[in-house]
């Protein structure tokens, strides 16, 4: 009887421990299912990686971020490999995670935490880009703004030290007094343009249905007085029957107002300025054209960069007007396009084309 029951306990405890063996491999499977998709919606990239280089999971967003052809094989023989091999010893050492900033070239970047976890690693990674740029934007702005900052304060330091001088004529020092404030307002108009690039790089437009019409039309009528005063011609030619346009109204009027105020301000008297609006299969095409002088060819693939001027002489400007217009477009994924001959017929054509609003959102 005792060797029944204890057979009988031995069968029992066996078929629990089947049933138990059974049930973990199954909820092994079931978790293991859970975890990959709950890798495949989180917005970061993840890698298992071995020592030896090779991966045994990558979910799609770092295959993407990567360039991994598969979700499990070798790590491609890519630049960014032997940093990622020299964290990997190093949180090793350490046992600690490692962190680093990645540059991919044409101002694309990613950001990746490596840890280990037993014989393996883990590599969370995620797209630095948009940051990245903002970087080596702020960089470039800094750069540029001291850059331009010296002339002006050099200026300004000589014609102080002029007004100094013990005997010095009265119209020696209203000279001076005149150059101060010419230059002092230059300077405030650079310091105004940089604080408006950083806050339109901070703060993403409100895209919302707009009539372009009266955008353009608000915009003209603010820089008419300036065109005539110059003795130059300003029109408007608007196809009928615009649809509505997407965007952000105020900043639009900006974009207008800057492509006006360059046309004006580079244009001699008598010549002519047209802002028009017609409709393409792509949008909405906006040109601002005028007869002026042109701007040479070797000074157009710069015109947008912060601070640039090219050879343009004594304008007053500040450098930032067209860089401020074009990330004003990127914003409304728009490109801004110039023509501007030198030679014959004259002048700079500046075109963008603005999507169309489309019912339903």
């Amino acid at each position: 009887m005792w060797t029944v029951e204890l057979r009988l306990a031995l069968l029992i405890l066996a078929t629990y421990t089947l049933l138990i063996l059974l049930l973990g491999r199954w909820s092994a499977r079931r978790e293991a299912r859970r975890a990959r998709s709950a890798l495949e919606r989180i917005p970061l990239g993840f890698l298992r990686l071995l020592p030896d280089g090779r991966y045994v999971e990558a979910n799609s967003i770092a295959r993407q971020l990567l360039s991994l052809p598969a979700a499990s094989g070798r790590l491609p023989e890519a630049r960014w490999r032997p940093w990622l091999e020299e964290d990997m010893q190093a949180a090793r050492a350490e046992w600690a995670g490692r962190s680093r900033l990645v540059a991919m070239g044409e101002g694309n970047a990613l950001q990746w935490w490596v840890a280990p976890e037993g014989e393996e690693f883990w590599l969370f990674v995620a797209d630095a880009g948009e940051g990245y740029r903002g970087l080596q934007m702020l960089r470039r702005w800094l750069a540029g703004l001291a850059h331009e900052l010296r002339t002006p304060l050099a200026t300004m330091l000589t014609h102080l030290e002029v007004l100094k001088l013990p005997s010095i004529a009265p119209e020696i020092r209203a000279q001076s007094l005149e150059i101060l404030e010419a230059e002092a307002r230059r300077m405030l108009r650079m310091a105004h343009g940089v604080l408006e690039l950083g806050r339109l790089a901070g703060e993403p437009p409100v895209l919302r249905p707009l009539d372009l019409t009266e955008v353009v039309r608000a915009a003209v009528a603010e820089k008419l007085p300036e065109a005539q005063a110059r003795r130059q011609t300003l029109t408007v030619e608007i196809e009928q029957g615009l649809p509505m346009a997407v965007g952000e109204a105020d900043r639009l009027k900006q974009v207008f107002l800057n492509l006006l105020d360059n046309a004006i301000r580079y244009s001699r008297p008598g010549d002519r300025i047209a802002v028009t609006l017609r409709r393409v299969p792509a949008g909405i095409q906006c040109a601002v054209e005028d007869t002026g002088p042109g701007i040479p060819e070797a000074h157009l693939p710069y015109v947008t960069e912060p601070f640039y001027r090219g050879d343009v002489g004594e304008s007053g400007g500040s450098g930032l007007g067209l860089a401020i217009v074009a990330e004003i477009l990127r914003q409304h994924q728009a490109r801004l396009e110039i023509e501007s001959p030198t030679e014959g017929e004259t002048g700079t054509a500046v075109r963008f084309t603005l999507p169309v609003w489309e019912e339903g959102g």
